[in-house]
């Protein structure tokens, strides 16, 4: 009889774990990739049902003798890959956890449980064959900015991680307070080694010779993934930022992909801004358990 194996992150079998990706190409999205575990979570481990017919990356942390497992930063969601990972397999897959951990906190896609702690939000995109039919899905709003100051802005590729990381902490750091060096560290490995990888690029908005806004995107199996993005007082003033998706989606539409997730948001604002290019909300369920006594659970609030 099968059952589930919890594997720690040295015995993880690489080739098997990449296996039941391309056994179930609906699961290959960004957040399932190793690579990204690797950057964004170091020594992630994994729970595994039977020979790697359903598998569950982790983000283990052990501090002061207690185990959490807490999603991780610049991770939206925990994936769960398999032919069909049923609300019963989800009830074991929370048995497992709660049985090996005081404090769980994760993301996973909506219909895998109809008992969620919460709900976030992301928004994303349907790709047309071209961009002036794609932009006639824009808000009135979009259209309208997309009119002006189409002379003042100047767009470069290719920039350095580093670039961005520090005009990313720079613009739009004060937003995640509980953001530290190694995360900003993590950040700019992930652009590096997406970009070595030949999935990602920077796209830089310029006014007047300086950097105003800059993106951060990650193609992958027919996904443009809008990962970070940061803008300055001038670039709202001038309305970068849709010049700057613009670009973006027209870029993609090129490239024949099919899908633009813009990642977030959860804030409204944010949220209101990706409609305008025609984005639909998508869900996902949020389980948190937690065994900790208060305040001892205050010190597991982050990676």
């Amino acid at each position: 009889m099968e059952s589930w194996s919890y594997i720690n992150h040295r015995n993880i079998d690489r080739t098997k774990y990449k296996l039941a990706l391309d056994r179930y190409p609906d699961n290959r999205d960004l957040y399932a990739q190793d690579f990204v575990w690797d950057i964004l979570h170091p020594g992630w481990d994994l729970l595994v049902y039977g020979d790697y017919d359903l598998v569950v990356p982790l983000p283990h942390k052990r501090k002061w003798f207690c185990t959490s497992f807490r999603q991780p930063i610049f991770l939206r969601t925990t994936p769960l890959i398999g032919k069909q990972i049923d609300k019963q397999y989800f009830g074991q897959i929370c048995s497992v956890l709660e049985a090996n951990c005081a404090l769980v906190h994760l993301n996973f896609h909506l219909n895998t449980s109809d008992k969620w702690s919460a709900t976030g939000t992301y928004q994303l995109l349907d790709l047309l064959d071209n961009i002036s039919n794609q932009r006639e899905t824009y808000a009135t709003n979009a259209k309208r900015m997309l009119k002006n100051h189409t002379d003042d802005l100047i767009f470069e590729q290719n920039i350095e991680a580093s670039a961005f990381v520090s005009f990313f902490k720079a613009h739009v750091g004060f937003k995640y307070g509980n953001l530290k060096a190694l995360h900003y560290d993590r950040l700019k490995k992930l652009i590096d080694v997406s970009i070595e990888k030949g999935i990602g690029s920077l796209s830089v908005v310029m006014h007047d010779g300086a950097p105003i806004a800059m993106a951060f995107f990650i193609d992958l199996n027919g996904v443009r993934y809008y990962v970070k993005g940061a803008s300055s007082e001038k670039a709202k003033e001038v309305g970068a930022m849709y010049h700057l998706i613009d670009r973006g989606i027209e870029n993609a539409i090129s490239k024949g992909l099919k899908k633009f997730d813009f990642v977030g948001s959860n804030t409204q604002g944010v949220a209101d801004f990706n409609k305008k290019f025609g984005a639909k909300d998508v869900s996902y369920g949020v389980y948190k358990s937690n065994d900790l006594a208060w305040p001892l659970s205050m010190f597991f609030t982050s990676y």
